[in-house]
């Protein structure tokens, strides 16, 4: 980036400004953080508070170079790559140091060692790396992400076979990959397993993708969903943990959503149009990516899925990628923190391209009339917000879902989602017997959830439609 462009900028997690010539401390923390991450400039000269050029005297320019230089050099291991150049900006000399992105992560201060002198950028400052930290900055440096790693506590009897088929069966109905045989060669191939003294373990992977119970050996890969009163976090009115495979976990977020959130009715001529308040497609796309991109190292930290009368928040354990800032979302820039997880949710069809989901976010929100998602970091989280806006006509409660077994949940989704459905279309949602899906059909047209439409009683073309529920 330019040096125009950098001074029209505000400091972030890859830019720092400087009145004067730092402390030698400052420079080499602010060092080891840029080469921690996605790297960044130091400008001596500028006031950061009001962007003044103050520049540097002419004649301290050579030293200040080298103070710099030497810092860098003795204070800092590895040594990271960094450039030093001089700008006459409007008459005033300033001086940049540009740190380049280290391959050999962590770089920490030598008289501190690596456990306590690793930092890394929140923002614009420069924070001490915990224990965590410092674990992804090794995988970084042998390119190995947190998900291809194997849980030795874990056996490969943890890994479901009917989890494992449904991901088969998906990805040909999907993508139109071949099924394979589940094997050990086969595991290994798609890293949902490691082999380690002749051992074979199920991954961070296998486990977030195939266990019933994952958090038995991943304590926070859950999600915690609430409803509150209000828009304060005061009082709840429904409240959840889900955990189970991933692809169910957004599932199932997803069946919160809609039980929790008020539906629009309106007139549109001769017929009554309803709507959920939120897009659900861009709610969807938004767990989708809080559990494939969070950081499931942070061992104590966990999705959460904070419904309130003015808005939605979706907030996901770590920071995003240091190649990426706020401003490049929705651009196409795309990096995979679980390049495993990621692969999987896209051959199950759940991405639909990489570097695409903010873009989709914003196009679902602006369909329905509804500010662009807002994207925050937060001291290690990423939140992605979604304001609603009044009902334009008449407000309806939420299905009254509690009164539904599994089943009649699912009838009532899919019509909804699809507008209407026949009797063969709900057989092969539910994979159940004729008369089992008619009896439920039924029981739902009593209670108003559905509407048959047809001519006649046999009518081999009559459908239902979505009701108006009470």
């Amino acid at each position: 980036m330019s040096i125009l462009k950098l001074l029209a900028s505000p400091e972030g997690k890859t830019l720092e400004f400087k009145e004067k010539m730092p402390t030698s401390l400052a420079i080499a923390k602010t060092g080891c953080a840029f080469s921690n991450g996605a790297g960044g400039s130091i400008i001596i000269g500028v006031r950061d508070r009001d962007k003044a050029l103050l520049g540097i005297d002419e004649l301290e320019i050579p030293d200040t170079e080298e103070q710099v230089a030497n810092i860098i050099y003795d204070s800092i291991e590895p040594v990271p790559s960094f450039t030093t150049t001089i700008h006459n900006i409007e008459g005033k000399l300033l001086l940049k140091v540009e740190v380049y992105p280290g391959r050999l992560k962590p770089y920490h201060l030598k008289s501190k060692g690596e456990l306590e002198g690793s930092f890394v950028r929140v923002g614009s400052t420069n924070r001490k790396a915990d224990l965590e930290i410092i674990e992804e900055l090794r995988r970084q440096r042998m390119n190995v992400s947190f998900d291809e790693t194997a849980i030795p506590d874990a056996a490969m009897e943890d890994l479901e076979p009917e989890n494992l088929d449904f991901y088969l069966r998906m990805r040909e109905k999907v993508r139109g990959i071949p099924k394979s045989e589940i094997n050990s060669s086969f595991l290994k191939k798609k890293c949902f397993v490691l082999q380690l003294n002749g051992s074979i373990y199920p991954t961070v992977a296998g486990i977030l993708l195939f266990s019933n119970e994952p958090d038995v050996y991943l304590p926070a890969a859950v999600i915690k969903c609430a409803r509150f009163k209000g828009n304060e976090m005061d009082e709840f009115i429904d409240q959840r943990i889900i955990s189970g495979p991933l692809y169910s976990q957004v599932e199932e977020a997803a069946v919160f959503f809609k039980r929790n959130i008020r539906r629009w009715a309106k007139v549109e001529g001769l017929y009554r149009k309803e709507a959920y308040e939120y897009p659900e497609q861009a709610v969807k796309e938004a767990l989708v990516n809080a559990v494939c991109h969070r950081d499931y190292s942070r061992k104590g930290a966990s999705i959460k899925l904070a419904i309130f009368d003015d808005r939605i928040e979706i907030t996901s354990p770590g920071s995003l990628p240091a190649s990426i800032s706020l401003e490049d979302l929705g651009t196409g820039v795309s990096e995979h923190r679980n390049r495993i997880i990621a692969r999987t949710f896209s051959e199950l069809g759940l991405i639909e391209g990489f570097g695409t989901g903010i873009f989709r976010m914003r196009k679902y929100c602006r369909e329905w009339g509804i500010p662009d998602p807002e994207f925050r970091e937060e001291s290690g989280f990423f939140k992605t917000t979604f304001y609603g806006k009044p009902a334009e006509v008449v407000k309806e409660p939420p299905f009254d879902f509690d009164k539904l077994d599994e089943d009649e949940q699912k009838i009532v989704d899919y019509i909804r989602e699809h507008e209407k459905a026949n009797i063969k279309e709900l057989e092969g949602i539910l994979n159940k017997s004729r008369s089992t899906v008619k009896r439920k059909v039924k029981r739902l047209v009593e209670q108003k959830y559905l509407v048959w439409k047809g001519k006649r009683q046999n009518d081999p073309h009559a459908y239902y439609e979505p009701g108006n529920e009470k």
